[in-house]
C-alpha cells in the first residue's frame, strides 16, 4: 500500500519544476521520476517551456512601464471595476507576479496550474491591461468607411492586342483549336469570349489557321491567327467593350500595322505585318462580317 509520504501528485511535480520544494521533497520527487518514465517526460517538458518562455521576453520583462501608461491603465480599470481592487499588487516596481499574488492572497485559494498556462496568463493580463489604456487614450475606434466602386475603363487595347500578338501569332503552337475544327472553336471562343464568329479574310489573301483564348485587359479575349500565302501572320483580337466605333486609320509600329473599331459590344483590333491599305481592307471585310 502507498503511504501518503510516497504519494506524488501533479501539484507536486509542478512544485518540483518551478523550485519550490524542500530538499527532503525534492529527493523524493528525484526519485520519483527515476522510476516513472512518463512523469519525467512531462516535467521535461514544462522545463522547455518555461526556458522558451524566459528567452522569448527576456528583454521586454526588463524594459520599465512608462508612467503615463501604468496611470491610464489603472484609471481606465478603475472606471470599469471599482476602487477596491489593490492595484499596489500590480505594480512592475515591486516585481510582482501571478504566483506571488497568489501566495498573498489568503482570502481564496486557487489550484495549481501548469507552468505554461500561469506564465500565458501573466502575458494575457499584462496584454488586457495594455489594451485598456489604448482605449483610454484614442477613444472607440471608427467604423470602416464604406468600400468605394472604382469602374475602369479598358485602356490601351491596342497595345494589349499587339502583345498578344507577339506572344502567340509567331509560336510553333500559334492556336489552341486549328481551323479543321471550327465549329468547335467557334464554340468555345463564345462560350469563353462571348464571340464565336470566325471572320473569312480569303478575299484579302488571309487564311484561317486557328485561334485561341488569351487574357484580355478586364475579360477574356479571343485572337484568331490568320496566315498569308507568303506565311506573313495576322491576328484579330477581341473583348467586350462598351459603344460603338468606326475602324480608325492603320495605326503602324514596329513593322505592324493595327486596327481599331467597336461594334455588338467588343472592341476589336485587326493586326498584323500588312501594308496600310491590306490591313484597312481586311479590317472592314472582318467588321461586316461580325455585325451580320
Amino acid at each position: 500500500m502507498t503511504s501518503p509520504r510516497e504519494h506524488v501528485d501533479e501539484s507536486d511535480l509542478h512544485a518540483f519544476v518551478d523550485g519550490e520544494l524542500d530538499a527532503e521533497n525534492r529527493r523524493r520527487i528525484e526519485d520519483h521520476l527515476h522510476n516513472h518514465a512518463e512523469d519525467a517526460a512531462l516535467v521535461e517538458g514544462w522545463r522547455r517551456q518555461n526556458a522558451a518562455l524566459r528567452a522569448a521576453f527576456a528583454q521586454t520583462v526588463k524594459e520599465p512601464v512608462p508612467a503615463g501608461l501604468r496611470t491610464a491603465s489603472v484609471t481606465s480599470l478603475t472606471r470599469s471595476f471599482g476602487s477596491g481592487v489593490n492595484w499596489a499588487r500590480f505594480s512592475p516596481s515591486k516585481g510582482a507576479s501571478l504566483r506571488a499574488m497568489r501566495r498573498s492572497d489568503t482570502s481564496r485559494k486557487l489550484p495549481r496550474r501548469p507552468a505554461i498556462i500561469m506564465s500565458l496568463l501573466t502575458l494575457l493580463a499584462g496584454a488586457a491591461v495594455a489594451g485598456a489604456a489604448l482605449l483610454a487614450f484614442t477613444g472607440p475606434a471608427s467604423p470602416p468607411s464604406a468600400p468605394q466602386r472604382i469602374m475602369i475603363e479598358p485602356p490601351g487595347l491596342v497595345a494589349h492586342a499587339q502583345l498578344a500578338y507577339l506572344t502567340f501569332a509567331q509560336d510553333s503552337r500559334p492556336v489552341e483549336i486549328v481551323a479543321e475544327r471550327k465549329a468547335e472553336l467557334a464554340t468555345w471562343l463564345g462560350e469563353r469570349a462571348g464571340f464565336g464568329r470566325l471572320p473569312n479574310l480569303a478575299d484579302v489573301g488571309l487564311e484561317l489557321i486557328g485561334g485561341r483564348l488569351v487574357p484580355g485587359v478586364i475579360s477574356p479575349a479571343g485572337l484568331l491567327i490568320y496566315q498569308s500565302a507568303a506565311g506573313a501572320r495576322a491576328a484579330l483580337y477581341f473583348e467586350r467593350a462598351g459603344g460603338e466605333r468606326p475602324s480608325a486609320p492603320p495605326k503602324t509600329a514596329a513593322g505592324l500595322a493595327a486596327v481599331e473599331w467597336r461594334a455588338a459590344g467588343f472592341a476589336f483590333i485587326l493586326i498584323g505585318p500588312l501594308t496600310a491599305e491590306t490591313a484597312r481592307a481586311a479590317a472592314e471585310s472582318a467588321a461586316a462580317q461580325a455585325s451580320r
